[in-house]
């Protein structure tokens, strides 16, 4: 196999074949598909051949910051590191703005196809240099063999492509092999997407509060706003079935405005109604802070309902911070400087690091609910607890531990000088009247 003439950023491309990508010299996808299709209908379902859809990483921020000649330079520099793991008689093709297929036909067996995928993989391990700079990429892949997965080049694909989209969700592997768990599990996906819009639309989401409690005392100093689904016939869906669905469909970013819009307007809504002003924590999810508007939602929300700034706090998770450092520390100065509170949720389970937490505009972190849990039965858990705390304390923020449901953990949280929590053992998350009721009666009573 010869390799395509691979240009230089901004150079035009020779002309070629109506079937040929003109920035790689690669099969485009429907001719490939034809080809692939000929092929096997040729061998009448005796040959074993495999299909690899690669999806290569990072190349959707390199067109954001180079544009789309680096973008295209990039992809036909990486063309040499697919041929070392290709035949003679495999078919490459520029499937996509970022991607790759391969049809290896004629293998001994089916494992042949992962072993193509893996030096794949270990080929992508090197930089490539773009005006300069080094980039680092990586590959993820789905395959797909014929005949046991499909025996058409139509089917052999988008079975490949069920399987790429399993390995990017997992993020923890660099390829996979179709199984019909997947097709399953992507229809069941699917039904959930449908199902969550006409929630949307029909009204079928609200807004439940979950009080938050002074540790010392056990009674009651905020809340949290949590989105709830009540299907019609399903009944409630909890938010951990329906949540990744909404994050990875994007639907979150709508959701994400609606639940911030309600809280926000029932916020207002109590203060009218004479109850004592307290703040109401609002999570905000990776997608919806990428998505870059948040700072304006804000404003204009504030200056919608007239609430004082500070009763509205955002919670964020530590995943958010190191992929986009500087743009996280752009939007989250411009909503404290509104007064808005911010609090890092989840604390402890990502990628923190104390050279970048004391830069940013917190006012709380949050524990997350495994170490509340863990603590009461591991010395080494409540030791990373205290000194969580300690190190709050020492950056002036204050801590708040989520998931309490014994009187062991409150004991515990209490000893080690833990400020607020929420959990359970003081209230379950409840619709906004029956948080009204619980803040103008005190909350929960005081420990014996």
């Amino acid at each position: 196999m010869t390799l395509p003439n691979i240009m230089t950023p901004g150079e035009a491309p020779a002309v070629k074949s109506s079937a040929r990508d003109a920035v790689t010299g690669l099969w485009e996808m429907r001719p490939f598909i034809s080809q692939v299709d000929q092929i096997l209908h040729d061998h009448q379902g005796r040959l074993i051949a495999g299909l690899l859809v690669i999806e290569i990483e990072r190349m959707h921020q390199l067109f954001q910051v180079h544009g789309q000649g680096a973008l295209d330079y990039a992809m036909a520099l990486l063309v040499e590191r697919l041929l070392p793991a290709c035949g003679p008689h495999d078919l490459i093709c520029r499937f996509a703005q970022t991607q790759f297929a391969i049809f290896l036909p004629g293998l001994d067996h089916a494992g042949k196809a992962l072993f193509a995928a893996s030096a794949i993989a270990n080929n992508m391990a090197d930089p490539i240099i773009i005006e300069g700079r080094q980039l680092h990429v990586s590959a993820k892949m789905g395959v797909a063999v014929s005949p046991n997965d499909a025996t058409d080049g139509a089917s052999l694909i988008r079975n490949a492509c069920v399987a790429l989209r399993q390995a990017v969700a997992t993020g923890t592997t660099s390829y996979l092999h179709f199984t019909r768990a997947m097709q399953d599990d992507l229809r069941d996906k699917l039904d959930l997407e449908d199902a969550l819009r006409v929630a949307m639309q029909e009204g079928q989401l609200s807004v439940h509060y979950q009080p938050k409690v002074a540790i010392a005392g056990g009674h009651a100093i905020g809340g949290e706003a949590l989105l709830r689904w009540r299907h019609p016939v399903r009944g409630m869906i909890p938010p951990g079935i329906f949540i990744p669905t909404a994050e990875e469909t994007g639907l979150i970013v709508p959701i994400g405005e609606w639940v911030l819009r309600q809280a926000i307007n029932q916020i207002k809504a109590w203060l009218d109604q004479g109850l004592p002003p307290i703040q109401i924590a609002v999570n905000v999810s990776e997608r919806q802070f990428r998505w870059g508007h948040l700072p304006a939602l804000v404003d204009v929300l504030l200056a919608e309902s007239g609430i004082p700034p500070h009763l509205l706090q955002l919670e964020i998770t530590e995943t958010i911070l190191p992929a986009d450092l500087d743009g996280a520390l752009q939007q989250m100065r411009w909503i404290a400087d509104r007064g808005v509170a911010l609090a890092l949720d989840d604390f402890g389970t990502g990628y923190s690091s104390l050279s970048y937490l004391r830069e940013l505009p917190l006012d709380c972190l949050k524990v997350d609910r495994q170490f509340v849990m863990d603590m009461e039965h591991d010395q080494s858990t409540r030791h990373i607890v205290e000194a969580i705390v300690a190190m709050a304390q020492a950056m002036d923020l204050k801590v708040v531990a989520e998931g309490i449901e014994t009187l062991a953990q409150w004991e515990i949280l209490q000893r080690l000088g833990v400020e607020e929590g929420q959990g359970y053992l003081f209230a379950r998350p409840m619709p906004a009247e029956d948080f009204a009721a619980y803040i103008r009666n005190g909350g929960p009573p005081t420990k014996n």
